[in-house]
């Protein structure tokens, strides 16, 4: 689902928050600026996805096996991926302050990807909880209780049941045509960048242990995806499978899912 229709005017990537400007305006994240280093290199995940949003608009990013078309990004081009990150990032920003941890309870898909970047362009720690099936709430309730996330970000309709107290948890329901009950296009036209530090919080890995519990490990910055998609990208070039390049991004901390959402925006030019 690309989200484009009648609720979605906006074809393109927008003119929101592409200058270098900090500023909280009606949403966050984002380092903003859009001039190019010298092959990406030390580019961030969040800025990267806009400079490739606004250069290659229609790109589809994908990865060079035969898996490459169910990617994280599941078929979504450059701009449709920004602008659901936009739209999430917007309304993150009216809610939460820049570090705060948002669980991302959702299937692999378009969702997920706009979702973690939503977080990324926010400022946000994204802890991704990727769910099997839309029944899975037992996991969402053991992992809410170890991580206390501020916010839990999940998908409409048959997600919106999750067993989460929102007394204390708020939840927000987030895809690709709407962010709690807006239209996707119109929140991504109110996102305005505000400046995210390297060194700030990106991404929490969680291990889900059954009902004994789970982990939470220490985040990483947003530098440190940068540094870790970089080297993937590097083995892409040389030419490793598949596997390997999911055992290298393993070793680093990365999961599954989260590679495979950043590394498809790395390596598609």
């Amino acid at each position: 689902m690309t989200g484009d229709g009648p609720d979605s005017p906006d074809s393109t990537t927008g003119g929101s928050g592409t200058g270098r400007g900090g500023g909280g305006g009606a949403g966050g994240g984002g380092t903003g600026g859009t001039r190019p280093r010298t092959g990406d290199i030390g580019r961030l995940p969040g800025p990267l996805l806009r400079y490739r949003a606004e250069r290659r608009p229609q790109t589809v990013p994908a990865l060079p096996y035969p898996s490459g078309a169910h990617t994280g990004t599941a078929g979504c081009s450059f701009a449709e991926l920004d602008r659901r990150a936009r739209a999430i990032a917007a309304r993150l920003g009216t809610l939460l302050q820049p570090g705060s941890r948002v669980m991302l309870a959702y299937p692999e898909g378009p969702d997920l990807a706009g979702a973690f970047y939503g977080c990324l362009y926010a400022g946000m720690a994204a802890i991704p909880l990727v769910l099997p099936a839309p029944g899975a709430t037992g996991a969402v309730a053991r992992a809410v209780a170890r991580c206390t996330p501020a916010l839990v970000l999940t998908g409409a309709d048959s997600w919106t049941p999750l067993a989460v107290d929102r007394s204390r948890t708020q939840v927000l329901e987030a895809d690709g045509r709407r962010v709690a009950g807006d239209p996707v296009w119109r929140l991504a036209q109110h996102w305005r960048p505000v400046g995210v530090l390297r060194s700030a919080p990106a991404y929490h890995r969680y291990h889900d242990d059954g009902t004994s519990g789970g982990r939470l490990e220490p985040a990483m910055a947003h530098s440190d995806l940068a540094d870790v998609m970089g080297e993937l990208a590097q083995a892409v070039r040389l030419g490793t499978d598949e596997e390997n390049v999911g055992w290298i991004a393993a070793v680093h901390g990365v999961e599954d899912a989260v590679w495979r959402i950043l590394l498809p925006v790395r390596v598609t030019l």
